[in-house]
């Protein structure tokens, strides 16, 4: 848990427009933490087109600017509720969990005409293959090897031992690729270079965040879909 004297900043990258429903989100976590000592003290936002330097610009903003001890990740479709805010964290602890990673649906492949949703943690196979961590357990706190940026709460000792491996200049959000169509995406990319300094991630299942697409990808929407393949 997230200690009383600790301080956090909730910090998004965003391409100039957000969604209503995101900017709804920020508000009731930052209302809810008033009344639950869950304080939120105060907030970056990046903006720009190219989110991998968008996500380095808020990383080294929060370190050297802001001082606070956590940084809350949240992307500008993904929609934070009381009830996400207060899991990550009573969760966290910047000894044995620096990041906690919350719960939201992305849906590469279609199935017809309805999207294969999919959580956004992972875990890995090779150098360059991870795999979606699925199916979901239920509401538990489980550890994995990298996740989306779009929901990660942060310890400030993250960014202290990533720089003194890799030094202030290093970027830390780019993608790693080989010849052809071998790859990662910068948000892996960071949470590997995460785990060669020793820093573990985890999840919590129960932090479960709409992302609005075309429609809110969800947890009522991938347990419907799952249940109807598995049935």
């Amino acid at each position: 848990m997230i200690l009383s004297d600790e301080t956090v900043s909730i910090g998004w990258c965003d391409n100039g427009v957000t969604d209503g429903a995101f900017t709804e989100g920020l508000m009731v976590a930052m209302l809810s933490g008033l009344g639950s000592g869950r304080f939120i003290h105060n907030s970056i936002r990046v903006k720009g087109n190219q989110i991998a330097r968008q996500r380095q610009v808020l990383i080294d903003t929060w370190y050297d600017n802001l001082k606070t001890d956590w940084l809350l990740w949240v992307d500008s479709d993904v929609v934070l509720t009381a009830d996400v805010w207060a899991k990550l964290y009573e969760t966290a602890d910047s000894k044995t969990k620096p990041m906690v990673s919350g719960i939201y649906f992305i849906a590469k492949e279609s199935n017809g005409s309805l999207p294969v949703p999919m959580p956004v943690i992972f875990d890995n196979v090779d150098e360059y293959t991870v795999r979606y961590h699925h199916p979901l357990p239920k509401d538990t706190v489980i550890k994995i090897d990298s996740a989306g940026m779009g929901l990660v709460l942060m310890h400030r000792s993250v960014v202290e031992k990533l720089r003194k491996q890799f030094g202030n200049k290093h970027f830390m959000f780019a993608e790693s690729n080989n010849i052809g169509e071998q790859f990662i995406g910068e948000d892996i990319a960071f949470f590997r270079k995460c785990a060669e300094v020793g820093i573990p991630l985890y999840a919590h299942t129960g932090a479960v965040a709409k992302h609005m697409k075309t429609m809110p990808w969800d947890l009522d929407y991938y347990s419907l879909y799952w249940s109807k393949q598995n049935s």
